[in-house]
């Protein structure tokens, strides 16, 4: 079953934004987020949205991996069922996994040394992720 494209796109399109908002704040330290509350929502509310981005886009590629993800776990475990990512993407991707469930859901709130690591080395992935997602639904679409 193909997943309609606008609403895959939609998905990837804000996947993406969120990411790029995110690389805005990458260079910060932990003393910079500790200072600038504005930052550190910034930071918070584009995981969010990150993750939000995620789990909506794998609920359109999930019954192509007989899969309905619900949570950041799931929708990676889709991912790579359908085969759109490798194993050790998905094990980088795992270790934002906790926050990221609870990130998605609106109830975490994240320490500042937890806002530089994740911006220090999961970016990469995440923009990773979102390459192989448009590179599989480019082989999928009709031309």
């Amino acid at each position: 079953m193909r997943p309609p494209p606008q609403d895959v796109d939609r998905h990837l399109l804000a996947l993406r934004q969120s990411v790029a908002a995110l690389r805005r704040h990458a260079e910060l330290s932990p003393w910079r987020l500790l200072l600038d509350a504005s930052r550190r929502r910034s930071v918070e509310r584009g995981l969010q949205l990150y993750t939000r981005s995620l789990i909506e886009l794998t609920r359109r590629i999930g019954p192509a991996a007989s899969r309905n993800p619900a949570a950041y776990p799931s929708s990676i475990a889709c991912l790579v069922a359908a085969r759109v990512l490798p194993s050790d993407l998905a094990e980088r991707l795992g270790d934002f996994a906790p926050l990221g469930d609870a990130l998605g859901k609106g109830g975490a709130r994240l320490g500042r040394r937890q806002m530089a690591t994740l911006l220090d080395e999961h970016l990469d992935d995440f923009d990773e992720l979102a390459d192989r997602v448009e590179r599989w639904l480019a082989e999928r679409r009709p031309q």
